[in-house]
């Protein structure tokens, strides 16, 4: 009725196409992936946003500063010129310089804070920056070890794809019936060997009569406990 032998090599080919599906499947998923650069980028984007923030800040506490000095600078000019004769308003130019020099150290101590907060999103910055062109550069050297590998699983099934249908068109259509529904209930795995008085797969023992059935009948046979197709092997 069938060829047992041509029947476990069928298995075995549909195991390996099975397997290769499921490798090119994964591998195909893993080149969609890019969720490490992201991640990176995402990492990066929020740091130089920041970044650019605090230096922006900085910026400005240092033309406040810059603007109060020179104020100041220009009023102690004239104080110094000796042009100002009017006491009430050499009192006022001088009073104006004192709240000038409270406000210029208070704006320094800012800018001490803004430049120390800048000098740390610098780094930062450069830390994130450098990890997402590592990311970058990982996420490159992978596309081309899944592409390799993609083109590889590929070929390998051109290659056992034609075999596979050449091995099937040696079994009835009644066999294959049969073989492929108890292959697909087994998840892929419908024949098993008997060794000794125990199926291959479920390793359970094979009650006497399946055995002497076995020995004697072309027809097929199926395991009591796993109903996977039993075939002949060391019987005992």
């Amino acid at each position: 009725m069938y060829d047992a032998s041509l029947l476990l090599s069928l298995q075995a080919l549909d195991k390996s196409i099975a397997d290769l599906k499921e490798t090119l499947s994964a591998t195909e998923t893993s080149l969609k992936d890019d969720s490490l650069v992201a991640k990176a980028e995402n990492i990066f984007q929020q740091i130089y946003v920041r970044h650019e923030k605090v230096a922006k800040e900085q910026r400005e506490t240092e033309r406040e500063t810059q603007r109060l000095t020179d104020r100041k600078d220009l009023i102690e000019s004239r104080i110094y010129a000796g042009n100002i004769t009017n006491p009430k308003e050499l009192s006022a130019l001088q009073e104006e310089v004192g709240n000038l020099t409270s406000l210029i150290g208070d704006q320094e101590d800012i800018l001490l804070v803004r430049m120390e907060e800048t000098e740390k999103y610098d780094e930062g910055l450069e830390k994130a920056t450098t990890q997402f062109q590592d990311a970058k550069a990982a996420h490159e050297k992978k596309l081309i070890d899944l592409k390799s590998k993609q083109n590889d699983l590929m070929k390998q099934l051109e290659s056992e794809q034609p075999q596979q249908e050449a091995l099937r068109g040696k079994f009835s259509p009644d066999v294959l019936q049969i073989y492929d529904r108890v292959s697909q209930s087994n998840k892929g795995i419908g024949v098993a060997v008997v060794e000794g008085d125990r199926c291959s797969e479920c390793r359970l023992s094979i009650p006497t009569q399946l055995l002497e059935k076995l020995k004697s009948t072309d027809e097929f046979v199926y395991c009591n406990s796993c109903r996977r197709i039993l075939l002949r092997g060391t019987l005992r």
